[in-house]
């Protein structure tokens, strides 16, 4: 009867850390969320469990196929947009429920916890700590609308020194206007304002458009 008890303890256990880090990506509306986050702190718990009643001389095989699987689900959860990727951050706290859900089945209860508490953590204050302090630290990416007339060198060159580093991605012709599309890092003390009015007023240049 114990050894049921603590069985059931242990899926309840590892259920609700995973909710707990999957409620974060949830309210981020991230493609892996609250159920995902649970299904796979429970996936790991079973197998850790049921592979912890086997002879295994090296318990790095029981974690073995739990990383691999959950390693697909990670590269679902990754999304190229644009110049950037996101998804990075969902991927990794998939892999750490199902660390989470590894010890937990080994009954590491403590490491478990204090893991799923270090990632929440991460997760929220991190977060804050990159939104209000390093916001210049996202790339931005430009396009340049410029008149068909005009020399796609001389743009590039001028823009490249209002940005101070910045490099070229994409140049679209059209039959009545030309497009460069750049990506870089301005200087945190520059304002998109002030970017965006500087590129502006450059010889050649009929539209500025920005997003990070």
């Amino acid at each position: 009867m114990l050894p049921t008890l603590v069985y059931a303890a242990q899926i309840a256990l590892a259920i609700l850390l995973g909710a707990a880090i999957g409620l974060e990506r949830e309210l981020s509306a991230q493609p892996a969320g609250l159920r995902t986050h649970m299904l796979v702190a429970l996936g790991a718990v079973v197998v850790s469990r049921a592979g912890a009643h086997a002879v295994v001389s090296n318990p790095a095989t029981l974690a073995a196929p739990v990383i691999t699987g959950v390693g697909f689900l990670g590269g679902g959860a990754i999304l190229r947009e644009g110049t950037g990727v996101r998804g990075l951050t969902t991927a990794a706290s998939l892999w750490v429920t199902a660390a989470v859900g590894i010890a937990v089945g080994l009954k590491q209860w403590l490491p478990g916890i204090a893991a799923t508490g270090l990632a929440i953590g991460v997760l929220l204050v991190v977060k804050k700590l990159e939104h209000d302090t390093l916001p210049h630290r996202r790339p931005l990416e430009i396009t340049l609308t410029l008149a068909c007339e005009a020399s796609i060198h001389d743009v590039e060159h001028r823009a490249k020194e209002v940005l101070h580093r910045g490099r070229v991605l994409r140049i679209n012709y059209t039959g009545t206007e030309q497009q460069i599309l750049m990506i870089a890092r301005p200087k945190h003390h520059h304002s998109l304002a002030e970017i965006s009015q500087n590129l502006r007023v450059l010889e050649g240049v009929n539209g500025v458009d920005m997003t990070r």
